[in-house]
């Protein structure tokens, strides 16, 4: 099995989990969700309160864990890591904002943070570049930042200087918190806490091998269930308790990741390992995360007239066919990506 699979597993689920997270939204009352029931229920509530403080930091904390086995192999120069988070991060974010954000929010009106109902095609673009506009796509740009520093200060992320490394992320925090927090431009506002759950990912890379090997698979599983449970919980206290929102961000992903450790040392896990369909979630991951959307405001807008008083089923369908679009989408995507490879290629190899 490869190498730290559990980390594939760990990114796989959470981007279901993002799906997961945006239908129940719809019904979470949550402030920041612009469209959403009359009706609240206090059992998407809950879930979307857990998983608003848990998926994104899943993600962070596997980039940390990441850059430290890019670290390890010393392949790269600190040049080439960060125009290669460049390429990774920045060029889908513009990409994705030119050829798709834009043209389908503004075509089918739906307001977002930085684009108001009835903003024109140019008006997007002008929110997008500037890093207002990017719904999904913020993550990609407050990932590029967050890495970006940690990518400079590699040297506290070396095993030696761990402690001083724990201690300069907390002041970094600090800083981006109180210096950062207006900034409205892309998303510098939103590192402040990712820069810990970033270090905290790249810190447990240490740990990472003694767990896997010596913990039992099934008090990895059983041991991060009960952490996972405590932590919906302790969830629906973060709304109000701002420092519970970044203890839980920094500790769920732990949790999510113990929990995928002992999975992929179970047959089942070995045997989903080796699927096309698992390896294909896996490698386009980052394309599914980002087409969901506005697929999933559609289906509200489509679905809640009609069953929107039933949430559980107006959840499920729309659920099921939000990850059904997007595949399909992701599919039509990639084809005509290695289409246009293929006759790049062709072109290049005749001249």
């Amino acid at each position: 099995m490869k190498k730290y699979n559990y980390i594939d597993l760990m990114k796989t689920m959470a981007m279901f989990m993002v799906i997961v997270a945006h239908c129940a939204l719809f019904y979470s009352g949550n402030q920041f969700w612009l469209i959403k029931a009359e009706q609240e229920s206090m059992v998407f509530r809950w879930i979307s309160n857990f998983l608003l403080v848990s998926v994104v930091p899943v993600f962070v904390f596997a980039a940390g864990f990441l850059l430290q086995v890019s670290l390890q192999k010393k392949k790269s120069s600190l040049v080439e890591l960060i125009r290669k988070k460049a390429v990774r991060l920045l060029i889908p974010y513009f990409a994705y904002g030119i050829l798709w954000l834009v043209p389908t929010y503004t075509f089918f009106d739906i307001p977002s943070f930085g684009r108001d109902k009835g903003a024109s095609l140019c008006d997007g673009y002008i929110a997008m570049a500037l890093g207002k506009f990017s719904d999904v796509a913020w993550f990609l740009l407050m990932l590029f930042w967050v890495t970006l520093i940690w990518i400079l200060l590699n040297g506290l992320l070396k095993k030696s200087n761990i402690i001083y490394g724990a201690m300069v992320s907390v002041v970094l925090y600090l800083a981006a918190h109180f210096f950062l927090g207006q900034i409205d431009y892309y998303k510098l506002s939103q590192i402040d806490i990712y820069i810990v759950v970033f270090f905290a990912g790249a810190a447990f890379f240490y740990a990472a091998d003694f767990v896997y090997r010596n913990v039992s698979k099934w008090i990895l599983i059983v041991g991060s269930l009960a952490g996972i449970i405590a932590c919906v919980c302790l969830a629906q206290y973060s709304t109000e308790m701002y420092s519970m929102e970044c203890i839980l961000k920094i500790v769920s992903p732990i949790l999510v990741l113990t929990f995928t450790m002992g999975l992929c040392q179970t047959k089942a896990a070995g045997k989903l390992e080796t699927t096309a369909v698992y390896q294909w979630l896996r490698k386009n991951s980052l394309y599914l995360y980002l087409l969901q959307a506005p697929g999933v405001y559609i289906l509200f807008g489509i679905l809640y007239p009609v069953i929107g008083s039933h949430p559980m089923l107006c959840f499920g369908v729309m659920f099921i066919l939000t990850t059904v679009s997007d595949v399909m989408i992701t599919l039509l995507y990639v084809f005509i990506k290695e289409k246009i490879m293929y006759i790049l290629h062709q072109t290049d190899h005749r001249i």
